[in-house]
């Protein structure tokens, strides 16, 4: 139930933290899809705050926060620390609760999307 790990063609090590899907860089390396399982279990805590819609009777707003779990932080301390790692790719929500928990980034970093037609991502732009 581990984290996927390639090299890309530029020599970086990329790990996919939890997504189901997998990653086309532009360079043709394709980073596997997680486990369900694994993406079950590295899921944030989702945080609602209802709200009634201003116009539409009976509709609600939510507010949307996300909370760091100790599953997920532990996992993340663990990939930060393998030397076959260079980065981690994290949803950008988990990279939100880090940042507001006062956590260390670390190696997380959000993908740069290169063409969303071909649906492919940069190998050397990461956001952090």
């Amino acid at each position: 139930m581990g984290s996927p790990v390639i090299t890309l063609k530029n020599g970086v090590r990329v790990a996919n933290f939890s997504s189901p899907h997998p990653f086309t860089f532009v360079d043709g390396s394709v980073l596997p899809a997680c486990s369900p399982e694994r993406a079950q279990a590295t899921k944030l805590e989702s945080i609602e705050t209802p709200v009634p819609h201003p116009t539409l009777p009976g509709v609600v707003d939510i507010s949307l926060r996300w909370g760091m779990t100790h599953a997920i932080a532990s996992d993340l301390a663990v990939l930060n620390e393998r030397d076959d790692v260079d980065v981690v790719l994290v949803p950008f929500p988990v990279m939100t609760a880090l940042k507001e928990a006062g956590q260390p980034v670390g190696k997380a970093r959000v993908i740069r999307v290169a063409d969303r037609v071909a649906k492919t991502i940069f190998t050397d732009k990461f956001c952090a």
